[in-house]
């Protein structure tokens, strides 16, 4: 059965100076010289062509013509998809894309679904499933650490990593098999000999586990929640991060009642920040509310940002606060430094990072991002190969870990190979989920499903 040649728009939608218009199949030759004319009147030619900018135009069957084009003919299998395939490069107007992708569908190209030539490309053996979800990856990158990690994972650290892994998991299955079915009752390979490899599958497994928290907060930024009392300059601070009046700023206490959250870039990082409700006591229903989803926010945090007003005395509601944050990842904020200071910051005791603000001078906002800087250094990340940064990665190297210390277990307390065997083939299993290898339709569609059409 001959794959069908698939067409889309793969540049975002709106107007632009440049827009593409992207085919791949075995038709795409064929389909490309019935629409384009170069400037010397010639169409494509497959060989000669290959790999070529060539300037002219797009033109519909009547000869009207519809766009000044250059397009790029790539012969397979040296293509991203390792098919034929054939870019447009069109003016961005919406009505010249739509008027180009619509002569390709006339002509037999079919509507490429979501995320389509990164399956082919997948499918054709191009790359494995987790180079094709870095490449998700480095289209959603938010910053410059989780583009960094999808690219290192694009060109297969994590593949190696999983091969390396399941190499071991390889030998002691070899020697499982081979003491179920080539020895005599009592004549078993010694375990130790079989579990060495274990071991070191698992040690690998867990030390890429160990990743995932640092993947997490690669991928998806810092989550960072403000809290404190009313008005003591949280939704301020959020403002002055963002450099822009975002949330709601009045003397009157319980202004911000719901949970405003934005993003903000850091250095390698992006900040998640969660703007809270102020936490103090109060018989309003909504307010109340408010407080809970704050105090559930901490507990939820990578980073909590706490702030206390330094010219009010420090009260029974500034205690409960300070409670909340004990033991968590957090910085305290002293602000309104440039009025008279009521309360002594040896309160604090050393605990944590303590940062004296001004926000009506906006003093000390440097002080703040460098202290971010410093809780989440980026040296650190940087020193991993790989870094754990989705979740059905986790899930399944978690998944994977479980089955190989159950077989280990089993195997030291004398259970029969044969029944030791079922988990520790699991584990391998699962680990070839991670790179696509027996990956069900099912999987592939719901990866592929995340991505944009024409990618």
């Amino acid at each position: 059965m001959e794959t069908r040649t698939i067409a889309a728009i793969s540049t975002p939608s709106g107007t632009g100076g440049i827009s593409i218009v992207r085919m791949s199949g075995p038709r795409s030759i064929e389909i490309i010289n019935k629409i384009f004319k170069s400037i010397k009147g010639k169409s494509i030619d497959k060989d000669k062509d290959n790999r070529r900018m060539v300037y002219g135009n797009i033109v519909e069957l009547n000869g009207q013509v519809v766009d000044e084009v250059m397009v790029n003919f790539m012969k397979g299998p040296y293509t991203y998809t390792r098919e034929d395939v054939c870019e447009i490069n069109c003016h961005g107007s919406f009505v010249s894309v739509k008027k180009i992708l619509n002569l390709l569908l006339d002509l037999g190209c079919d509507l490429a679904e979501r995320g389509e030539f990164t399956k082919r490309a997948f499918l054709n053996g191009r790359i494995d499933l987790s180079q094709a979800e870095a490449v998700l990856d480095i289209i959603n990158a938010s910053n410059e650490l989780s583009q960094k990690e999808g690219i290192n994972q694009l060109k297969g650290s994590l593949r190696r990593k999983i091969d390396s892994i399941r190499k071991e998991l390889l030998e002691a299955l070899s020697r499982v098999e081979y003491s179920i079915n080539f020895t005599e009752d009592g004549e078993d390979l010694a375990p130790d000999e079989i579990i060495s490899f274990m071991e070191r599958a698992k040690d690998q497994i867990d030390r890429l586990l160990r990743t995932s928290n640092k993947g997490k907060i690669v991928k998806d930024g810092i989550n960072t929640s403000i809290v404190g009392k009313p008005n003591v300059g949280k939704s301020s601070l959020l403002n002055a991060l963002l450099d822009e009046n975002r949330a709601i700023v009045t003397d009157i206490p319980g202004t911000t009642r719901d949970l405003i959250t934005e993003y903000i870039n850091l250095g390698d990082f992006t900040l998640k920040i969660n703007d809270t409700a102020g936490i103090r006591d109060t018989d309003d229903l909504v307010e109340k509310i408010g407080v809970d989803k704050s105090i559930e926010l901490i507990e939820n945090s990578d980073l909590v940002i706490a702030i206390f007003d330094s010219s009010r005395t420090f009260d029974r509601e500034d205690e409960k606060i300070l409670d909340l944050i004990q033991g968590k990842n957090a910085i305290v904020i002293v602000n309104k430094s440039d009025l008279d200071a009521q309360f002594d910051l040896d309160i604090f005791e050393d605990k944590f990072p303590v940062i004296r603000t001004s926000m009506i001078k906006e003093e000390g906002l440097d002080d703040l991002e460098k202290e971010i800087t410093t809780m989440f250094d980026t040296k650190e990340i940087n020193r991993e190969s790989v870094i754990i940064t989705n979740t059905r990665h986790e899930r399944l190297l978690d998944e994977a870990y479980e089955d190989l210390n159950q077989s280990i277990n089993d195997i030291k307390i004398g259970i029969p190979l044969d029944a030791c065997e079922v988990d520790l083939r699991r584990a391998y299993e699962k680990l070839g989920l991670i790179i696509g290898e027996s990956v069900s339709d099912e999987i592939m569609d719901k990866v592929f499903k995340e991505f944009c059409v024409g990618k």
